[in-house]
């Protein structure tokens, strides 16, 4: 019979990198229309809203498209040349349950939010690694060992696989968010 002796020395290798994007981005210049910031009183708690209701969809087209081709660069893949935008008005008691996309990539970026909530989380969007994981993985299913949160103040901006699990914490009462939402195409 013969053993194999392991190493002891050696380098650790990360078989678990998810390439995201999380930063501000400049919403200056693009301006949410009166209607896009306004809640709704119609008992919807999404609502799409035309493109007309920011003044530069161009520059947050610009903006989603440099996050995605830098996530595009770091792995290795073929740049991002398009992205669909759609706007949405999101307000008290709206929540997305686990949910991930057929894109390459993903995109929000929030252009206003009001009033501030009671609650730290509400209106977050939470961001998990679906993959199994290991007896040694903190939470199994989450390699990063946690969800990450991106908390909805204007200018909050998030890039990631469309693989990857998102969701959306419900909104408190009178809470309001009006973001950018992005799908690469191409």
């Amino acid at each position: 019979m013969t053993t194999a002796t392991l190493p002891t020395t050696g380098t650790v290798a990360r078989y678990w990198k998810t390439g995201l994007i999380i930063t501000r981005a400049d919403v200056t210049g693009i301006i949410p229309t009166a209607a896009a910031t306004a809640a709704a009183d119609d008992g919807e708690r999404c609502r799409v809203l035309p493109p007309a209701s920011v003044s530069d969809l161009h520059l947050l087209e610009e903006q989603f498209l440099t996050s995605m081709n830098a996530l595009a660069a770091a792995e290795g893949a073929p740049e991002v040349t398009d992205c669909r935008i759609e706007i949405q008005l999101w307000r008290g008691g709206y929540d997305q349950p686990a949910f991930s996309s057929q894109a390459r990539y993903a995109g929000w970026t929030v252009l206003a939010a009001s009033p501030a909530p009671e609650h730290s989380e509400s209106g977050c969007l939470a961001f998990a690694d679906p993959r199994a994981g290991s007896a040694g993985t903190a939470m199994p299913g989450l390699p990063w060992g946690r969800q990450f949160l991106l908390t909805p103040v204007p200018g909050a901006h998030a890039v990631v696989p469309g693989w990857l699990t998102c969701s959306v914490v419900p909104l408190e009462h009178g809470q309001h968010i009006t973001v950018a939402v992005a799908l690469s195409e191409g």
